[in-house]
């Protein structure tokens, strides 16, 4: 898979299918630092419904740095990820030049190696719940500031990362559970926060009607 195919994915992620996952999972697994790679794999298990798609998100959330990009890559369909796609696509190249060759090995500016090849692919069907989707975007939700941080230990610092990093993939995951018609298990997910959260209990309240909403319509 060369730079100008990863960009075709981002540009188009619907084409992402069975067939593309073994190679974004060989990539995610060889540079396990490659960005783009883990939210290529991440948005190809999405489609597919893999099982591991809720264990690998967490695990991908900890390597991507913007997870709002993250986000709108994995919950908008192909002809609403043009301007998320422009800003990924723009240092790809760079960045895959990079992982394969380092600085002290480099012969020629203009050089390009195959990371690995590819399968032919199909599109994709849209999911359900593009409406939630959209006010989630439009709402920007955001997680409750951590304060005093650096006043804390270095273990205390870790946790409450690690804390902001699960509750974040835990209201991405609630949003994908609505967006695949399961509104019960995100409803869930939505009243834990706010028990979580007290201050944020009006925003989880308001997701969870229109989750609710979503049911009966």
């Amino acid at each position: 898979m060369t730079s100008d195919q990863l960009i075709q994915y981002l540009k188009a992620p619907g084409l992402l299918n069975q067939q593309t996952l073994p190679h974004l999972q060989e990539l995610t697994e060889r540079y396990p630092g490659f960005e783009t790679g883990w939210m290529l794999y991440l948005k190809n298990l999405k489609n597919i419904s893999d099982a591991s798609f809720e264990q690998e998100l967490i695990n991908g959330a900890i390597r991507i740095q913007n997870r709002r990009k993250l986000y709108l890559f994995l919950n908008h369909s192909d002809d609403q990820t043009d301007q998320v796609t422009t800003d990924l696509a723009s240092p790809i190249k760079d960045e895959v030049y990079d992982l394969i060759f380092p600085t002290e090995y480099r012969l020629e500016e203009n050089t390009e190696e195959p990371v690995q090849k590819i399968a032919s692919s199909i599109p994709h069907k849209p999911g359900k719940g593009v409406r939630l989707i959209d006010k989630f975007l439009e709402a920007q939700p955001k997680m409750p500031q951590i304060k005093d941080v650096e006043s804390a230990s270095p273990a205390e610092r870790k946790t409450t990362q690690e804390d902001v990093n699960e509750d974040f993939v835990t209201e991405t995951l609630a949003s994908i559970y609505a967006q695949q018609g399961y509104y019960k298990k995100a409803v869930q997910i939505f009243e834990k926060l706010s028990l979580k959260y007290p201050e944020k209990s009006t925003y989880f309240a308001a997701q969870i009607e229109k989750v609710k909403h979503l049911m009966n319509n």
